[in-house]
């Protein structure tokens, strides 16, 4: 009975994502023993909330500032010069491992690495144990990620693992399969390339009021369109758009948290939202064109460079009016850019990644048993 340790931590939703997911593919074979831990909110949960606030405050109302801790991390020594300050996650890592003897280590987060290698130096760390580092960015790829070093890079893509080889990763060390999406999507039947009826809209707003208010608005000028928005766990945003009246149109729908996002991608024309890595990877799977309305300075940029290079969608000027603009020429002439943009997305789309991320993950388990 392989046992799989997977390692998050809960710094934006693409880390959670890829691990979640990822246990997903794993418990689909009998006998698979995984176990997936933040370390970060286990060890210090109340300092872990605080930082994720404000990694939340960063990337919506202060990217400057997120932009700069990112070009900070990139440089080498950076991070490493904070791992004495790290111990009490050290610490509470090797726990983990002693306890439960994995045969794989699988890590979502770039951190893990560097305190993983701590504990082998020390000889904390059962040796013949692989680390999987699963790189939840695209394109865009801070150093931080591959910097420790580890016995399996998973990327997204070649482009994402040629800027790993430029930084020294060697092609052995290089698996570009996929983002783990959830497993399903491999089952789910993206919406057609025909458009009957009404053109369907999934809206994932930021936290800033006025600004999706507006959004909103502007997207319901728009004839013959739908609109969805998903707040998910922004519960104030959630609470300001429903008293606010603007969701009462027959034609807007208004989600709170939901765990249905890759039915949703199916079943909608076009995604507009933030360009954050699961987001993007789970609409590339279920081949529903993408319009960023929001960027995160740094790993994200990444992502625009990846939705352009293939042309399956684009960066809107991020203003509400150009926003709904955008919309109205991505529809227009009979839907022609949407059409291609949707014709684009059929060969990268990769719904069944996690699956066979999960099949590489189990094959090392038989060449390195515990």
């Amino acid at each position: 009975m392989p046992r799989i340790l997977i390692l998050t931590a809960g710094f934006g939703e693409g880390h959670n994502t890829a691990s979640r997911c990822l246990a997903e593919a794993l418990m689909e074979h009998p006998g698979a023993d995984v176990k997936v831990v933040d370390v970060y909110l286990e060890t210090i949960p109340r300092l872990t909330k605080l930082l994720q606030s404000g990694y939340g405050l960063a990337i919506n109302k202060f990217p400057f500032i997120w932009s700069a801790i990112f070009t900070l991390l990139d440089k080498p020594g950076q991070l490493e010069a904070t791992l004495p300050l790290a111990s009490n996650l050290r610490n509470a890592l090797r726990r983990v491992v002693e306890a439960y003897r994995p045969d794989v280590i699988v890590s979502t987060y770039p951190l893990y690495a560097y305190l993983l290698r701590e504990l082998r130096k020390q000889g904390h760390d059962p040796s013949g144990v692989p680390l999987f580092t699963i790189v939840t960015d695209s394109t865009a790829i801070n150093s931080s990620w591959y910097r420790a070093g580890s016995e399996c890079f998973v990327v997204a893509d070649e482009e994402t693992a040629d800027v790993l080889r430029k930084g020294g990763v060697e092609e052995q060390f290089l698996k570009a399969i996929g983002f783990p999406v959830t497993p399903r999507l491999a089952t789910l039947k993206p919406i057609e390339q025909v458009i009957q009826g009404a053109r369907k809209i999934l809206y994932l707003p930021s936290s800033r009021v006025a600004h999706s208010l507006s959004v909103i608005r502007e997207l319901q000028k728009l004839p013959e369109t739908e609109i969805t928005v998903v707040t998910g766990k922004l519960t104030a945003l959630h609470a300001s758009l429903k008293a606010s009246g603007v969701m009462d149109g027959i034609r807007t729908h208004l989600v709170g948290w939901t765990d249905k996002i890759p039915e949703l991608l199916c079943s909608h024309h076009l995604y507009i939202g933030k360009a954050g890595g699961a987001i993007v990877h789970e609409a590339m799977a279920a081949r529903c064109p993408i319009l960023v309305s929001h960027v995160v300075p740094g790993q994200e940029e990444g992502n625009i460079e990846l939705i352009e290079r293939h042309d399956i969608g684009r960066l809107a000027a991020l203003t509400p009016d150009a926003i709904a603009a955008s919309v109205k020429e991505v529809f227009a002439s009979d839907a022609a850019i949407w059409r291609r943009w949707k014709s684009n997305l059929g060969a990268i789309s990769k719904p069944a990644a996690s699956r066979e991320i999960a099949a590489a993950i189990l094959s090392s388990t038989v060449k390195n048993p515990s």
